[in-house]
C-alpha cells in the first residue's frame, strides 16, 4: 500500500518514501524538517496555520507551540520548519541560528562566538551574517558569492552546515 501525499500549510508534499535527504532540498518546503524528525509521520499529522504577513519570531513561537508536546520533534526540527515557512512567505532571516550539529561545528572552525536570542520560553543560539563573511575573509575561505551578498540567515545557515563536512 502506497502512503498518500500530504498537505501542510496549503503547500502538497511528496510521500515519504519519495522523500530526498539533503540540506535545502527544494522538493518539499518541510525536507529539512522531515530529514531532521526521527517520528516522521508524527511530523506529517502536525498542522500547521497561515503565516501571511507574520516574522521569523512568531512563525517561530506559532510552531514552537504547536510542536513542543509532540515526542520526536526537538529545536531543529522546529527551526527547519519554521525557515521552510519563512522561506515559503518570503520572510526573512536575519540571524545565522546555530541549532544542530553543522553549524555549531561551523562557527567553531570559523571562530566565531555565538549571541543569545531569547524569543518568548527560547533562548537560541546565532552569529550575524557580517562575522560569518568576516570570518572567511579573515582565514582565506572561499564563500559563494550568492551566499555572500545574501542577508538571509537561513542562507548562510544552510552554507555553513554543508560547509563544515568538508573540513
Amino acid at each position: 500500500m502506497s502512503t498518500p501525499s500530504t498537505v501542510v500549510s496549503g503547500v502538497p508534499s511528496l510521500p515519504y518514501g519519495s522523500l530526498k535527504k539533503s540540506c535545502g532540498s527544494s522538493k518539499n518546503i518541510f525536507q529539512e524538517a522531515i530529514d531532521h524528525c526521527r517520528w516522521k509521520k508524527v511530523l506529517h499529522n502536525v498542522i500547521l496555520q497561515n503565516y501571511v504577513g507574520k516574522s521569523f519570531e512568531e512563525i517561530l513561537v506559532s510552531v514552537n507551540n504547536i510542536c513542543e508536546n509532540v515526542e520526536g520533534i526537538g529545536m531543529l526540527t522546529v527551526y527547519d520548519i519554521t525557515s521552510a515557512i519563512c522561506r515559503y512567505h518570503k520572510v526573512n532571516i536575519d540571524k545565522v541560528y546555530i541549532i544542530g550539529g553543522g553549524p555549531k561545528r561551523a562557527i567553531r572552525l570559523l571562530n566565531i562566538e555565538p549571541k543569545i536570542h531569547k524569543i518568548e520560553q527560547m533562548t537560541l543560539k546565532y552569529v550575524e551574517i557580517p562575522e560569518i563573511i568576516q570570518a572567511f575573509d579573515d582565514q582565506n575561505l572561499e564563500l559563494e558569492p550568492r551566499v555572500k551578498n545574501s542577508n538571509n540567515g537561513d542562507v548562510f545557515e544552510t552554507y555553513i552546515c554543508i560547509w563544515q563536512k568538508s573540513k
